[in-house]
């Protein structure tokens, strides 16, 4: 009675078996003390007290050493593993199981058996091996169900369907659960119960019955509590935040998740906690809390490699004991071939523990070193940075988010095998190449002579990476950012060494991308300032510090206001008005540009059509970075922003840079297209000053040509007024395309009749209007722009 007791009440039973444990002492009985500390210490087990179960089963031990009793020591031995596993001893519970199975096999001990193998397949879940999990417990099941086993039945039915979901056979797991729970609730086994039914949850989240997860986590949370459980009161309020945010209901789902993230903490439990810190942060991100969302997520990327640390030295610890059990496994089934099986099992252990080696130390996707390999490669070669000084190269490619939004993780994958196949062509054969995860990779270059070195083998990975990829079917160019850190001037130890080279890499991406920065002293004091400039504009976008002003755009025959560009400027709190190119960089390189993107064309239009609801009929230009034109959300933005404004759609003109397009010409044409279909028009600015050519003007359905302002005003400067030939030639090719021309930067008066009479349609500049808040663009309707003025020295675009 006590075992099903144990899983029924774990609470109950403690204080049953406390009294067991007096009398049995009390008379001299030391097998029946022996085996009620059996079952006190898999109550506390049960309870999460894992160091208070070790002692009593070591007084168990003692007592069952008394007797001789070699089946109740094979059931303490497994018990032991149990929370020696539980304790994060994973080396030291393969040798507890193992003894445990050597036992059993001896007496011919079927459950036992049964219950030895059950713990290998819960060693094989604990290491993320489900598929390897799930055979095993297969095996087990079946073994229960022939020699009449109940609870060794139940146990390997609840982890069948636990490695069922994590190999996504969801259906399976879910029929095999609503098959057994109406026995496990029959026999009364409340443990066995809440662990089969949390399960379920997922699954039926995962497959489209969210609504149904919640009520079934509503209805099993007070069981969980009852039965006291705290791990799987954890998983059931994760499964049921889950749940509540597949269904759409973020603010209901906010309490469950911390509550099951305040308990994990609590108690210990380090892999739950990593699973709802993730939740929680997707969650905050829906929300649009973009600082907590931030913070959880680097909380979770902390503690995720913290585990991952600890997984590959558990599957380093493990080996050795796995294979001896998986040997004795072996022997036990074909007891007559055991002189080959040993052969063959000896053969296998040099081959896993070979392929373990490696999956511990490399990346799966790439076959490059992954980051444990990377971090013992680097402190081994700063262990004689002062005999042989090295390089450290951090790269991270451009824009790589957008190769997975738009074209899919498949594609993106394979762009990652490719770069990590150039990688390795590049450098020699004693530099270690590594991928840390995402789109970053690091080299440790040996043997440097000074800066020089790495910079040209940085330069010769940005060649080979520029060479066109095609990957089902699609042309990708790729370029990278590269940071480069030398050791030991930049570093004497591998923490240091890293983040200089990344800070680094930052300087590269921030400049431009596609390049390669050698780290300087001055940049750590930089970038610690963007940081903070950066945590500063994600904490305005809440706050609503962020502006509009408005600089009118003219006829340039007429001088008439035909509309406004909006410009955004930022109200920081201690550094007064922030213009564009303060903030603007930081916010492309940290990716924040795009839900400031889609503000400014929020505000935009609704400020727009608020004045052209008061009769006039003016237009309205917003600029849109590389990243936000690329973002799959883009189209959505511009069609919500003109529902939500009642603007007329051809009155916004959206402006977009050569560079915006170029690095995919035919997905921008494609993206052309179906903003022109909502109505709304296209130019194409700061023309002139990148790869302008009449194949782009011809592939791409542009309204407007925007001449660059540093035609406009060095127009004089050029020899023999070459200046005014391009603009002229660049408006001739507008018109002859039925494109319109706006000059920007037009300062003086000079310049005004100049693109007067080279037939220029429109202007914006200094000259007519600064940038102004809306209600002193407002002042502007109806007027022709002032008359001309000095040009002032303190300009702002």
């Amino acid at each position: 009675m006590a075992e099903p007791l144990v899983l029924a009440d774990a609470g109950r039973a403690a204080i049953l078996l406390r009294e067991a444990q007096d009398l049995a002492r009390h008379t001299g009985d030391a097998r029946s003390e022996a085996l009620a500390l059996l079952f006190l210490g898999a109550s506390l087990y049960f309870r999460s007290q894992y160091q208070a179960a070790v002692a009593v089963l070591d007084e168990a031990q003692a007592a069952a050493d008394l007797v001789g009793d070699d089946r109740l020591t094979a059931r303490i031995e497994n018990s032991r593993g149990n929370c020696a596993v539980a304790l994060g001893e994973y080396g030291q519970g393969m040798e507890h199981y193992q003894k445990s199975l050597n036992l059993a096999q001896a007496l011919g001990d079927t459950e036992g058996h049964a219950r030895a193998l059950s713990n290998v397949g819960l060693i094989h879940i604990e290491l993320g091996d489900y598929p390897l999990a799930l055979e095993v417990f297969q095996e087990v099941l079946m073994l229960a169900r022939q020699s009449d086993l109940p609870l060794a039945r139940a146990s390997a039915t609840i982890n069948t369907v636990l490695s069922s979901y994590h190999v996504g056979r969801l259906e399976e797991a879910l029929a095999l659960a609503e098959e057994f729970l109406p026995a496990l609730q029959h026999q009364g086994l409340r443990q066995n119960e809440v662990v089969l039914r949390t399960w379920m949850l997922p699954c039926l989240t995962d497959l489209g019955r969210a609504a149904e997860s919640v009520r079934q986590a509503q209805d099993l949370l007070p069981l969980a509590e009852d039965v006291n459980d705290r791990q799987y009161v954890v998983y059931v309020l994760l499964f049921l935040g889950q749940a509540l945010m597949e269904l759409g209901q973020f603010d209901a789902a906010h309490g469950p998740l911390q509550r099951a993230l305040d308990d994990a903490r609590r108690h210990g439990m380090r892999p739950q906690q990593r699973l709802v810190l993730q939740q929680l942060g997707r969650l905050h991100a829906a929300l649009g809390a973009w600082q907590q969302a931030y913070e959880l997520s680097q909380a979770y990327q902390e503690l995720d490699r913290a585990l991952q640390s600890e997984a590959v030295e558990r599957k380093a610890k493990v080996l050795g004991a796995q294979m001896q059990v998986e040997i004795l496994r072996r022997e036990a089934e074909v007891e007559r071939r055991r002189s080959l099986e040993l052969t063959q099992a000896n053969t296998a252990l040099q081959a896993a523990q070979e392929t373990l080696a490696y999956r511990a130390t490399h990346d799966g996707l790439t076959g490059l070193a992954n980051r444990v390999h990377f971090q013992a490669g680097l402190e081994r070669a700063l262990e004689h940075a002062g005999e042989a000084p090295f390089g450290v190269l951090f790269l991270d490619l451009d824009r790589f988010k957008q190769v997975n939004d738009t074209l899919g993780h498949d594609v993106g994958d394979e762009l990652l095998k490719e770069v990590a196949r150039r990688l390795k062509r590049v450098v020699r054969a004693g530099d270690l190449v590594a991928r840390m995860g995402g789109d970053e990779f690091t080299v440790i270059l040996h043997g440097l002579r000074g800066p020089e070195d790495a910079e040209r083998v940085a330069g010769k990975i940005l060649h080979q990476l520029s060479q066109p990829v095609e990957v089902n079917g699609h042309l990708l160019h790729v370029t990278a950012s590269i940071g480069v850190a030398l050791a030991p001037q930049d570093g004497g130890d591998a923490t240091t060494l890293q983040k200089h080279a990344d800070i680094a890499m930052y300087r590269a991406k921030h400049e431009g991308k596609n390049g390669v920065r050698t780290f300087q002293p001055v940049m750590g004091s930089e970038t610690a300032e963007r940081m903070t400039l950066e945590q500063d504009l994600r904490e305005a976008l809440n706050r609503q510090e962020l502006t509009l002003h408005y600089q009118g755009q003219f006829d340039a025959h007429t001088q008439a206001l035909l509309g406004f560009e909006a410009l955004v400027r930022w109200a920081h709190p201690t550094q007064g008005l922030l213009p564009p190119m303060k903030f603007i960089p930081v916010a492309e390189s940290s990716g924040l540009i795009v839900p400031l993107g889609a503000w400014v064309l929020q505000e935009a239009c609704r400020q727009a059509a608020a004045w052209n609801a008061q009769g006039q009929n003016l237009t309205i230009s917003v600029n849109v970075s590389a990243l936000q034109f690329e973002d799959p959300a883009f189209l959505p933005a511009v069609q919500a922003a003109l529902d939500a404004s009642g603007l007329n759609p051809h009155l916004l003109i959206l402006e977009l840079t050569e560079s915006a397009v170029l690095n995919n010409p035919e997905a921008a044409a494609q993206q052309f297209i179906r903003l022109k279909a909502l109505g709304v028009r296209i130019a194409l600015d700061d023309f002139g000053i990148g790869q302008s050519n009449l194949s782009l003007l011809r592939r791409l359905p542009v309204d407007i040509l925007k001449i660059d302002r540093s035609f406009v005003q060095d127009h004089r400067e050029a020899p023999e007024d070459a200046g005014e030939v391009y603009i002229g030639v660049m408006i001739n090719l507008a018109h002859g395309l039925n494109l319109r021309v706006t000059a920007e930067g037009v300062e003086s008066s000079e310049q005004l009749s100049l693109l007067e009479e080279l037939g220029c349609d429109s202007i914006q500049g200094f000259l007519l209007a600064r940038p102004l808040p809306p209600d002193d663009a407002a002042a502007t309707f109806g007027t022709r722009g002032p008359p001309p003025s000095p040009v002032p020295s303190d300009r702002q675009h």
